[in-house]
């Protein structure tokens, strides 16, 4: 697998949200040169491979950190580490997987190893050829991972944004599975947050599509054809818009219809960018909710404490 020798930087200053300060609520650029700082404070405690590639484009990377803290002679377990892959948000016209590292430290600490996935932006790509991307990315995890000490027999799907529709739209699904010999039970949870599940309204989430692109095969909640796994879909209470807690509550709802596990989360007092922030802060009721999930599936036990 090939990793650069050097971190790569993601490039914040060209971000929509960085150039038009103006147009958001949230101050975006102090929320990426934070998380940025908290990546590289993460990356000097615990070891990491970056800039995997999964695919052809330069956006086919992702980032593995692993439970075992830097300058330790820990091996993995025999039967390896359980992990998180973790989708960024942005919109999908920003964002980069080298951000997000800062969100590891809690799960590796409790032996859980995590990847942070990147995918293609527009105009490079739309909805709904990126799911694509995930699909692809999942499939070389589980063809490559367990070199790097990973069991992905454990393998759970959380994404923020952006990265929730991916989360719920491969998990409401089994056809990529089985177009590329999967498991069908590959996903063992699915912990969406902050995002939209519903396109059929051409008025929404406008800058994901092209003209012409299909609506309906881009909306989680009109393709439910399976069992899901079990799933928590986190929203914050001071969001931008109402429809993050009315998808999310409508995306429980509905797998449970279909004979599945799932819950919302409502995470008081917060707004879109404090939702990613949560997941990786062990002291946030996000955090608790999610352990919660991955031990009534037996993907962690209890008492696992790393430390750096």
């Amino acid at each position: 697998m090939a990793s650069s020798p050097t971190p790569r930087r993601a490039h914040i200053e060209s971000f929509f949200t960085c150039q038009h300060p103006e147009q958001f609520r949230i101050d975006w650029r102090g929320f990426y040169a934070h998380a940025e700082a908290r990546t590289d404070d993460v990356r000097a405690r615990w070891e990491h491979y970056l800039d995997l590639e999964y695919g052809p484009c330069e956006r086919h990377r992702l980032d593995l950190y692993v439970p075992v803290a830097r300058g330790s002679t820990a091996v993995a377990p025999s039967a390896g580490w359980p992990v998180l892959v973790f989708l960024h948000g942005g919109g999908f016209r920003e964002g980069d997987p080298a951000l997000y590292g800062y969100i590891a430290e809690p799960f590796v600490e409790r032996g859980v190893a995590l990847v942070s996935c990147g995918y293609r932006l527009t105009p490079e790509s739309y909805l709904p050829d990126t799911f694509t991307d995930i699909e692809d990315a999942l499939a070389w995890c589980v063809a490559n991972l367990p070199a790097r000490g990973i069991d992905v027999g454990r393998l759970a799907l959380a994404g923020h944004s952006a990265g929730a529709i991916l989360t719920a739209q491969l998990a409401v699904r089994d056809d990529w599975l089985r177009q590329r010999s999967l498991p069908r039970d590959l996903i063992k949870a699915a912990i969406p947050i902050s995002g939209v599940y519903d396109f059929t309204d051409p008025l929404d989430g406008r800058d994901f599509f092209t003209e012409g692109s299909d609506r309906v095969a881009s909306s989680p909640l009109e393709r439910l054809s399976t069992t899901p796994p079990p799933m928590l879909v986190a929203y914050g209470a001071d969001e931008n818009q109402p429809t993050y807690g009315v998808d999310s509550r409508r995306l429980a709802d509905a797998a449970q219809r279909v004979g599945g596990h799932a819950e919302w989360q409502e995470l008081e007092g917060m707004t879109h960018s404090d939702t990613v922030d949560a997941l990786g802060d062990p002291s946030s009721p996000l955090f608790e909710s999610v352990m919660r999930l991955l031990r009534s599936v037996e993907f962690v036990p209890d008492e696992v404490v790393v430390r750096s």
